[in-house]
């Protein structure tokens, strides 16, 4: 049995970093439901203080655009970009690809047709996941759940 693949959100990553109590939760049930986590942007291990955990850790080259902007705009810069240069080694960065791509282009489309635009960064991460069947776990319910056949984790 494959298992369930889910892409956990820059917003979520970034309460992980904080040890935000849900986030924490939320990985640690995600871990016990078994999940190929496709995540972006940190070390889930050390974050949970998990031992062990039975998914492999990704990211997405738009999440890793995102850290850096916020990194670069922090007070800090310096030292939080070398925690996502940290991070970024040990994961397998998901590109944006032509086929991705497309299907970003035509849920843009397709929301802006019915009045209803979400920024790009998040069209292009629902298209990876979408054409790499993973559910989105994020707290950005609102944007994400107007995009069809995108399963959510809240």
């Amino acid at each position: 049995m494959e298992a369930a693949k889910a892409i956990i959100d820059t917003d979520l990553l970034i309460d992980l970093l904080r040890n935000k109590k849900e986030a924490v939760e939320l990985v640690t049930g995600l871990e016990k439901a078994n999940f190929l986590l496709y995540t972006t942007a940190i070390n889930i291990f050390e974050v949970t203080g998990l031992e062990k955990a039975n998914f492999l850790l990704y990211t997405t080259a738009i999440n890793i655009f995102e850290l850096n902007h916020g990194a670069h705009k922090s007070k800090d810069a310096e030292r939080n970009l070398q925690a996502i240069d940290t991070v970024i080694r040990r994961l397998v960065i998901l590109p944006l690809t032509s086929k991705s791509a497309q299907k970003a282009g035509h849920i843009y489309a397709e929301l802006e047709k019915k009045g209803q635009p979400i920024g790009l960064r998040d069209t292009f991460i629902a298209a990876i996941a979408l054409t790499r069947e993973c559910s989105v776990a994020t707290g950005n319910i609102v944007h994400f759940k107007k995009i069809p056949n995108l399963k959510i984790i809240e």
